[in-house]
């Protein structure tokens, strides 16, 4: 009765999804359709709202239907087209204060300063009204010319903490067993299951990571706000503090409120410019030759299987999906390098060893591929970044975790003592198939298959990491241990090539490539995005294309010279004639 209740409850949504939010889904896309994109002023401010979540990456199949601001990479380029844009005077930001990826707002910082070097303004707005203030959301605005408080804002405590909950005790105290094989003592993944609190060696490594990106952080403070490292280190450490101390310190240049700080920056445009929002700016597209770099898109765990395209799940580097995007690009002539974005934890040995297949068949057909790492591309997100020409990581990246690390939970002896269950079974085949039973313990000869499996992974990744780096196997192991490193270490241990985000790894491409410095170049992305009405066919399946004729219709009545001559048509008809603006030019 409680599964069918659940079915029913899931076809009553399936339901309203598709009879409610479908026709909401069409009538948005034939109206934007139908009356075409804004158009922007002759002179703009544009609006950067930075407290909404920021995909690395530009969405997948369906979730564009759903709204949400520009990723990371497309805030990138636009502010890279802002810089050279005469109709933009400067950004006007909204703060975050609840928290980013280090990466991230290091990226973002990066190309603000590059954006006010091009002698333009930026003014932020900070209002704070929680418990603390995000360091990595103060350091993406940092580089502004202004950073207003909200007067009765104050700054909350800054500063990074590393917590996690363990569950060892929990699982003991349930009599649910976790078992797990992890090469090697640094692989701490699991410890969260097995373990009461951090490890010797867990601790060592959490302190080593946490301490480089907040000395990172401090010196990008410092650099943006014209401090020295002591002076943002001693402000940071004094938090919280009232707005009038944050004031005095530097920390900010104005106090007021969002109304204040918006005709502030309306006030450096000058008179005619307008607030345009920033998702809605597109730079304009530089005329003359350019040549093609590919940008491979990889965001989130590495999945093997069938791609999903439901727009209400993570986002996953499926390795069907990557590894063909980089066959393409590989395949395609026009293209001159490859830049491969990885951001990811890792995943699927196997997923993982499609992908850096691929990426090496783009290198066998001539490509150069450069990876950018993001906020993190560690595990199985590094083992597909170690055979690229280079790799360009931010100095806050989390990366390495060269490791592996295998579990299996039993709860046998949880399901007799609660529930006075018990599990049997008959088998045939190898002695071993049922060897991941939840029911009991590995005997002796699954524990030792499944170690063997493990050491044979580890050492296939460390063979990676080897022959990708030019390491010997000695190296390989010094740096490896399930060790996470920041991108500035992985650079001090030759894991990466150079330190900074997207825009210094196409630069990196170009090099590659010998594209001179005076050519234009165009980012074809891969996988190819979807427009609207793909995303809806994705969405709700091979039917949503019959909307394809509508919406032609829509563009071809809202057509004026059309329009007009229907106009008339129905004049004539009525024994009348029709005059209309078009007729009649005023010089």
């Amino acid at each position: 009765m409680k599964q069918f209740a659940i079915t029913l409850a899931g076809v009553l949504v399936g339901l309203i999804l598709f009879l409610i939010v479908g026709p909401m889904i069409l009538v948005t896309i034939i109206a934007a359709s139908a009356d075409g994109p804004p158009r922007p002023p002759q002179e703009m401010v544009l609006v950067m709202d930075l407290r909404e979540d920021m995909a690395d990456q530009p969405a997948g199949a369906g979730a564009g239907l759903f709204g949400g601001g520009p990723s990371l990479i497309e805030t990138l380029q636009a502010l890279d087209g802002a810089a050279n844009d005469d109709r933009v005077k400067g950004i006007y930001i909204r703060g975050n204060t609840l928290g980013m990826p280090a990466a991230q707002a290091e990226e973002l910082a990066d190309a603000l300063q590059a954006f006010e070097d091009s002698g333009k303004f930026i003014v932020a707005h900070i209002q704070n009204d929680g418990i603390s203030t995000s360091m990595a959301g103060y350091l993406a605005l940092a580089p502004a010319t202004e950073i207003w408080l909200h007067e009765a804002g104050d700054i909350m405590p800054m500063g990074l903490t590393a917590e996690m909950d363990f569950f060892g005790a929990t699982l003991e105290r349930f009599r649910v067993d976790m078992e797990v094989e992890a090469r090697e003592d640094y692989k701490s993944f699991a410890n969260i299951f097995t373990e009461e609190g951090f490890t010797a060696a867990d601790r060592e490594a959490t302190t080593a990571l946490l301490g480089g990106i907040y000395d990172d952080m401090i010196a990008g403070i410092a650099n943006y706000r014209g401090l020295s490292a002591e002076q943002a280190r001693a402000a940071i450490e004094q938090t919280p503090m009232a707005s009038d101390r944050a004031l005095e310190l530097g920390l900010v240049t104005h106090l007021g409120r969002p109304e204040d700080a918006e005709r502030a920056a309306l006030a450096r445009a000058g008179e005619d410019a307008a607030l345009w929002d920033f998702e809605d700016y597109a730079p304009e597209t530089p005329r003359g030759r350019r040549s093609v770099i590919a940008v491979v898109q990889g965001e989130g765990q590495i999945v093997s299987g069938m791609p999903d395209d439901n727009p209400f799940s993570d986002a996953m580097m499926n390795s069907d999906r990557i590894a063909r995007s980089l066959i393409e690009a590989a395949e395609d002539e026009d293209v001159a390098a490859i830049v491969f974005r990885v951001s990811s934890p890792g995943g699927s040995a196997v997923g993982s060893d499609q992908i850096l297949h691929a990426l090496r068949y783009a290198r066998d057909q001539g490509k150069r591929v450069v990876v950018s790492m993001g906020d993190v591309a560690a595990s199985g997100g590094y083992y597909v970044s170690a055979s690229a020409d280079e790799i360009v990581a931010n100095p806050m990246t989390i990366t390495g975790s060269i490791g592996v690390v295998g579990t299996r939970v039993t709860i046998g002896e949880a399901m007799e003592y609660y529930l006075s269950a018990r599990s049997d079974s008959v088998s045939f085949g190898s002695p071993l198939h049922n060897w991941f039973t939840a029911s009991r313990p590995f005997t002796e000869a699954e524990r030792q298959a499944f170690g063997a499996m493990i050491d044979a992974t580890y050492g296939d990744f460390m063979g990676v990491v080897a022959a990708g780096r030019g390491l010997t196997a000695e190296e390989t192991r010094a740096v490896a241990q399930g060790r996470v490193w920041t991108g500035r270490q992985a650079l001090e241990r030759r894991l990466v090539d150079h330190l900074g985000g997207f825009r210094v790894a196409v630069d990196r491409a170009r090099a590659l490539a010998q594209i001179s410095e005076d050519e234009q170049v165009e980012l074809r992305f891969y996988p190819t995005p979807l427009t609207p009405l793909e995303e809806l066919e994705a969405l709700f399946g091979g039917g949503a294309s019959s909307v394809q004729g509508l919406v032609r219709l829509s563009r071809l009545m809202s057509d004026p010279d059309i329009a007009a001559a229907f106009a008339d048509i129905e004049a004539a008809r009525r024994g009348g004639v029709q005059a209309r603006a078009e007729d009649v030019e005023i010089r």
